[in-house]
């Protein structure tokens, strides 16, 4: 346990610029921005018969920073298993851990583990204090606005607990769901290091494109039974119009129904072969590393 915690350790302080500097910095922006929009009379909202109230707007700002938070966590993970998994072979430091009782496998894994489970909490971390701006940002609104009324502490700890639930919960099942593709780039980072990011998306590509030149016409699906395998697997969430809906609704997002409306949506037989595949890509690339790395 020991092992794999400085394991973790290592790899926050390798990766720490992508996962706290910069969503620091992001969020600092945030702050000043909405500060400067508020303090100098920037803000300038219609209010007229139907308009949302600042809860709502309190509730869909949630939602939405949620959905940035989400994206830029997305994108950086994919960064990160593009290097992570060939880090340490720069310099001396993959000497050193060869030279400690951890197997390849274990090092790998807990890279896996730290991608799936700490830099997530991080930025998870980050969205909540965004919210935690977002309020004041509204509160000082209606200030500004006095026509429109805050909602109370206990109303907006309400929507954060509701919308924290949801955001939490699509994480986890959308950091299962791509599993495979991130230790797809992960293993390819092993072999050919940074070159990872453009193979990881050639490579199928050019696969699939092979596909369709030797078995164009026979009555497959359009473009190819690979290429068509990929589209639906970058597929997830909620069903069309679910989620505008319930946004644009005069009632709160319910977190329960629309997490239940989700798991119903996923192909869980997609679900646990795409995990069984991350982890023979995993441990394929941990045993290049015993194989040919240490030779």
């Amino acid at each position: 346990m020991k092992t794999t915690l400085a394991l973790m350790k290592r790899e926050y302080l390798e990766h720490r610029g992508a996962f706290l500097y910069a969503p620091l910095i992001i969020l600092v922006l945030f702050g000043l921005s909405v500060a400067g929009s508020l303090f100098t009379d920037r803000v300038d909202m219609a209010v007229s018969v139907g308009a949302p109230t600042l809860g709502k707007m309190f509730e869909v700002g949630l939602v939405v920073m949620g959905g940035l938070w989400w994206a830029y966590l997305m994108a950086a993970l994919f960064f990160y298993f593009a290097d992570s998994f060939s880090a340490d072979s720069r310099g001396n430091s993959m000497l050193f851990w060869k030279s400690m009782p951890v197997s390849d496998l274990r090092v790998l894994a807990t890279k896996a583990l730290s991608g799936a489970l700490l830099f997530p909490a991080i930025i998870f971390a980050f969205a909540l204090a965004s919210a935690t701006l977002l309020y004041l940002a509204v509160t000082v609104g209606a200030v500004r606005l006095p026509t429109l009324a805050p909602p109370l502490p206990a109303d907006a700890l309400s929507a954060l607990a509701n919308v924290g639930a949801l955001a939490l919960g699509y994480l986890g099942l959308s950091l299962l769901w791509y599993a495979p593709f991130y230790a797809w780039v992960g293993m390819l980072s092993t072999v050919f290091r940074r070159w990872s990011m453009p193979l990881a998306f050639l490579i199928p590509g050019i696969v699939g494109i092979m596909e369709n030149l030797l078995l164009y016409g026979s009555g497959g699906p359009d473009g190819g039974y690979i290429l068509s395998f990929l589209r639906s697997r970058f597929q997830f969430g909620f069903e069309r119009g679910e989620m505008q809906g319930a946004l644009f609704s005069d009632t709160p997002i319910s977190a329960p129904a629309l997490l239940s409306s989700l798991v119903e949506t996923i192909d869980w037989t997609q679900m646990g072969i795409g995990l069984v595949v991350a982890l023979g890509f995993i441990v394929a690339a941990s045993e290049y590393r015993r194989r040919v790395l240490d030779k």
